[in-house]
């Protein structure tokens, strides 16, 4: 019979406790309650619980030391603690250590989930010599390099997806270098926690040689995630990945005295032919954000220009045969028609520039190919997407506005999911029509899943956060990402 977990929630309002333990009970948990940090620290000691919900206002000992002291203790050291509090701790809440008052009842449960993932990963590795496996959809990178450093592990994480392979040395739990093709280090780390899909696998060893990273886990994964959302930002402004950068004055005219990085970058371009966008990224030794920053400053002031319609690098195939035939099946329960097999994505939500951003990511996407002219008014097809096997996808703008409601339905029918773009705020007729009426998977994509609506994560047809990449996104929904139930 399998051990019940027990969750102990400190809080001093009553009204909190009522509200969570129900909830709680209903999944099968066991539920102990304390009203203050002192009482709390007793529960732990006396109860073990598997995990605690500690409010960051308990009386009489306040967060920092409650797990300070439960820390010094042998038998509480590794009982995983969530903060719970009305202030605002975007850090922690990415890192899974927080969750912000009031409470979403889907996100606590989701969060408890997430820690009791966290944890049996843990133990798996917890022993010498251990080898692990698994993928990033159940166990997000993030997540994994915490579990890795807890442990105080050394040996090489690689992970795999779509045939390209990258790894991440370990050093007693330290990560020190990190590799993605030619990209090695910081920035090889940081383009790797996008990275929501894939296969990893940790073999323990000796740590390598080479050390190009000194900073501890906790730091690399924020700063890694907050380039994310900078980069995310930049991206409608900058070239498409295979659009070509090339001076446009003589490098005599560009003054001196330019950013480190900046001149980095001229360096790269003074070459004389167009270089690839994509190209110049590699190629500089800097962050992702810190070349795309000065790629920006050099197209803004005139010094550097883009050549669209470069020709594109030969690409892989978006999906596995598999994830092709799980997709040819749920097509064939919609709508198709002519020679080919072809399904619908709709794409709704965001903003002019989420929108632009995830139109010039999609460029990356192998087989898409956007249309001519972009749809008036928000509406209409973006592109399609041509897979193997005679299987082809429309992607389909629909706006939010009431107005068109009568259209919803016809126009996304055989639709196979919806990219949903944050921010999706003031839509939520039309989000209900995609999840509720139409039942579709849906796939978010944006910045922060705190601002994904209450109404996307209830989604009968099933849900799942992307992180800010678009294309990630929409890969990610084509291979079943979010759906419920059997895919073929």
């Amino acid at each position: 019979m399998a051990t019940v977990r027990k969750i102990l929630v400190a809080d001093p309002d009553p009204a909190t406790v009522r509200a969570l333990a129900p909830v709680l009970r209903q999944r099968g948990y066991q539920v102990h309650a304390a009203r203050d940090g002192s009482r709390a620290l007793q529960a732990a000691i006396l109860r073990f619980p598997d995990l605690i919900l500690l409010d960051e206002d308990c009386p009489l000992l306040d967060a920092r030391s409650f797990v300070r002291i439960l820390r010094t203790n042998p038998r509480t050291e590794r009982i995983p603690v969530v903060i719970t509090g009305a202030s605002s701790d975007p850090d922690r809440s990415r890192l899974g250590l927080y969750l912000r008052k009031p409470f979403n009842l889907d996100e606590v449960l989701a969060r408890v989930e997430q820690v009791f993932r966290r944890a049996e990963a843990s133990r798996a590795v917890s022993g010498d010599g251990r080898e692990i496996e698994g993928n990033l959809a159940q166990i997000p990178l993030v997540d994994l390099l915490q579990i890795l450093s807890v442990n105080r592990k050394s040996g090489t994480l690689t992970v795999e997806r779509e045939g390209e392979r990258a790894s991440i040395s370990l050093a007693e739990g330290r990560v020190v270098d990190a590799a993605m093709g030619a990209v090695v280090g910081e920035k090889a780390l940081f383009r790797l926690l996008t990275h929501r899909e894939g296969q990893f696998a940790f073999l323990p060893g000796l740590p390598p040689a080479a050390q190009r990273i000194d900073r501890r886990v906790e730091e690399l994964v924020l700063e890694g995630l907050r380039q994310a959302d900078e980069v995310a930002r930049l991206l409608p402004e900058l070239p498409a990945p295979e659009d070509g950068v090339e001076l446009a004055v003589h490098p005599s005219e560009i003054p001196a005295g330019l950013h480190p990085v900046t001149e980095e970058v001229l360096g790269l371009l003074q070459s004389g032919a167009p270089r690839p966008f994509h190209e110049l990224l590699d190629r500089c030794r800097a962050t992702d954000l810190e070349a795309m920053r000065a790629v920006g400053a050099l197209l803004e002031h005139g010094y550097a220009r883009r050549r669209e319609a470069l020709s594109p690098e030969p690409r892989g195939q978006l999906l596995a045969p598999h994830e092709l035939h799980a997709l040819r099946a749920r097509i064939a329960r919609g709508r198709s028609s002519g020679p080919q097999t072809v399904g619908k994505v709709v794409v709704a939500g965001g903003g002019p520039l989420a929108r632009r951003a995830a139109l010039s990511r999609f460029q990356a996407v192998p087989g898409f190919r956007p249309e001519p002219e972009p749809p008036a008014g928000g509406f209409g097809t973006v592109g399609r997407v041509t897979l193997a096997d005679g299987v082809r996808v429309d992607l389909a703008e629909l706006p939010g506005d009431r107005a068109l409601m009568p259209l919803w339905r016809p126009f996304s029918a055989g639709a196979v999911g919806a990219l949903v773009l944050l921010p999706a705020d003031g839509i939520d007729p039309l989000l209900e029509e995609l999840v509720k009426v139409q039942r579709l998977p849906v796939v978010v994509c944006g910045p922060s899943e705190a601002r994904v609506p209450d109404v996307l994560r209830e989604a009968p047809g099933g849900f799942a956060f992307e992180g800010s990449d678009a294309a990630e996104g929409l890969r990610a929904l084509l291979a079943g990402a979010g759906a419920r139930g059997p895919l073929v």
